[in-house]
């Protein structure tokens, strides 16, 4: 053992002699809460971490009690007490600190919506300033409408002037083939909704077209991508659809059935 590490442990100790004689204890005030101290630190190295909790516990309550003269769980409950009384008293200023702040952060999203609304319903009137001006020149058709409640619409074979089209079709199914209609100038919109039923559009290869195809409970398939399963959702367009003279917009859906849309 090194010289200083000799005196250093000589003064330790006659510091230590000191503190208690000073303090009017004796040494054996401290053999019980430094054995159980030590069993503590045996089982939290071997993490038992319960078990060294409790040894710490009572080690900690034999000080407070015979060397500061204080009852430890005494003081425990005192301090929890204490606690949560000081919680309850500043509950109501923190929970109307709170309240303002998740006031502040609605009104905040708010804003940020309304915002986002202004800029949809610009971009949205500049669309049809736009739309309207590129029908000015040509006919404006009033939508044909055609309903069904159980049967087949089919616009196949012959050649047919393509106006904006809705179609509602209960149980059956609907087959549409662009190849053989007669396409105006500027955007015509075709929508077709089904309740039970398939729905078969065949497109040109060289028409714009812009499709939002749904089906609730089956299979959408646009050209070559095809999904199943429940509550699919698909759009495509294709890249010159804004800038084509004549495009056709196809707004399809059925809650059980399938939507198919083929290249010809």
């Amino acid at each position: 053992m090194k010289k200083q590490t000799l005196f250093g442990l000589i003064f330790v100790i006659i510091g230590f002699n000191i503190l208690i004689n000073t303090m009017n204890l004796s040494i054996g005030n401290f053999v019980a809460p430094l054995i159980f101290f030590v069993m503590g630190l045996f089982f939290y190295k071997r993490n038992h971490n319960f078990i060294s909790l409790i040894f710490f516990f009572i080690s900690a309550s034999i000080i407070f009690d015979q060397v500061l003269g204080m009852n430890f769980m005494g003081l425990l409950i005192a301090i929890a007490v204490l606690y949560f009384g000081i919680r309850l008293v500043r509950s109501p200023k923190k929970n109307r600190r709170e309240r303002e702040a998740k006031y502040d952060k609605a009104e905040r999203k708010i804003r940020k919506a309304e915002k986002k609304l202004d800029k949809i319903n610009e971009k949205t009137s500049r669309e049809d300033d736009e739309r309207k001006a590129a029908k000015d020149n040509r006919v404006v058709f009033t939508p044909t409408m055609r309903k069904s409640l159980i049967g087949e619409i089919h616009y196949l074979g012959e050649a047919f002037e393509l106006n904006d089209l809705t179609i509602w079709n209960g149980i059956g199914e609907v087959r549409i083939d662009l190849s053989k209609a007669i396409i105006p100038e500027g955007e015509t919109v075709i929508v077709v909704q089904t309740l039970i039923g398939e729905i078969d559009f065949y497109v040109p290869e060289d028409l714009a077209v812009a499709i939002q195809a749904t089906s609730t409970i089956g299979e959408v398939s646009l050209f070559h991508e095809s999904h199943s399963g429940i509550n699919q959702q698909l759009s495509i367009a294709t890249k010159d659809y804004k800038q084509a003279q004549r495009r056709v917009k196809l707004i399809l859906s059925t809650f059980v059935g399938e939507v198919k849309v083929r290249a010809v």
